[in-house]
Protein backbone atom coordinates (compact mmCIF):
# COMPACT_ATOMS: atom_id res chain seq x y z
CA UNK A 1 0.00 0.00 0.00
CA UNK A 2 0.99 3.72 -0.46
CA UNK A 3 0.93 5.88 2.23
CA UNK A 4 -1.70 8.08 0.69
CA UNK A 5 -4.22 5.41 0.67
CA UNK A 6 -6.80 5.32 3.37
CA UNK A 7 -7.09 2.16 5.45
CA UNK A 8 -11.01 1.08 5.69
CA UNK A 9 -12.41 -0.84 8.52
CA UNK A 10 -12.60 -1.13 12.34
CA UNK A 11 -9.59 -2.30 14.44
CA UNK A 12 -10.01 -5.26 16.39
CA UNK A 13 -10.39 -3.15 19.82
CA UNK A 14 -13.44 -1.14 18.13
CA UNK A 15 -15.13 -4.45 17.26
CA UNK A 16 -14.74 -6.05 21.03
CA UNK A 17 -15.81 -2.68 22.41
CA UNK A 18 -19.30 -2.97 20.10
CA UNK A 19 -19.28 -6.72 21.12
CA UNK A 20 -18.80 -6.00 24.60
CA UNK A 21 -21.78 -3.25 24.97
CA UNK A 22 -24.17 -5.87 22.90
CA UNK A 23 -23.56 -8.18 25.44
CA UNK A 24 -24.56 -5.49 27.97
CA UNK A 25 -27.23 -4.38 26.31
CA UNK A 26 -28.74 -7.86 25.90
CA UNK A 27 -27.88 -8.89 29.62
CA UNK A 28 -30.17 -5.67 30.50
CA UNK A 29 -32.95 -6.69 28.03
CA UNK A 30 -33.45 -10.57 28.50
CA UNK A 31 -34.10 -10.90 31.55
CA UNK A 32 -36.84 -8.11 31.09
CA UNK A 33 -38.44 -9.70 28.15
CA UNK A 34 -38.48 -13.00 30.32
CA UNK A 35 -40.32 -11.80 32.86
CA UNK A 36 -42.87 -10.00 30.59
CA UNK A 37 -43.50 -13.28 28.56
CA UNK A 38 -44.35 -15.17 32.04
CA UNK A 39 -46.89 -12.12 33.69
CA UNK A 40 -48.41 -12.18 29.83
CA UNK A 41 -48.89 -15.69 30.06
CA UNK A 42 -50.05 -15.66 33.55
CA UNK A 43 -52.70 -13.07 32.19
CA UNK A 44 -54.09 -15.11 29.39
CA UNK A 45 -54.63 -17.95 31.53
CA UNK A 46 -56.74 -16.04 33.84
CA UNK A 47 -58.75 -14.58 31.14
CA UNK A 48 -59.13 -18.27 29.71
CA UNK A 49 -60.75 -19.11 32.79
CA UNK A 50 -63.23 -15.90 32.76
CA UNK A 51 -63.81 -17.01 29.20
CA UNK A 52 -64.91 -20.37 30.51
CA UNK A 53 -66.50 -19.15 33.56
CA UNK A 54 -69.06 -16.88 31.08
CA UNK A 55 -69.13 -19.75 28.52
CA UNK A 56 -70.70 -22.11 31.66
CA UNK A 57 -73.18 -19.68 32.69
CA UNK A 58 -74.37 -18.55 29.34
CA UNK A 59 -74.88 -22.01 28.84
CA UNK A 60 -76.62 -22.63 32.50
CA UNK A 61 -79.08 -20.03 31.29
CA UNK A 62 -80.44 -21.47 27.87
CA UNK A 63 -80.31 -24.81 29.54
CA UNK A 64 -81.46 -24.26 33.19
CA UNK A 65 -78.57 -26.44 34.25
CA UNK A 66 -74.78 -26.76 33.98
CA UNK A 67 -73.24 -29.29 31.43
CA UNK A 68 -72.28 -32.63 32.65
CA UNK A 69 -69.06 -34.56 32.43
CA UNK A 70 -70.19 -36.84 29.54
CA UNK A 71 -70.72 -33.59 27.84
CA UNK A 72 -67.32 -32.51 27.50
CA UNK A 73 -66.62 -31.16 30.58
CA UNK A 74 -63.99 -33.93 31.47
CA UNK A 75 -60.08 -32.95 32.01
Amino acid sequence: MRATDKQRGFTLLEIMVVIVIIGVLASLVVPNLMGNKEKADKQKAVSDIVALENALDMYKLDNHRYPTTNQGLDP
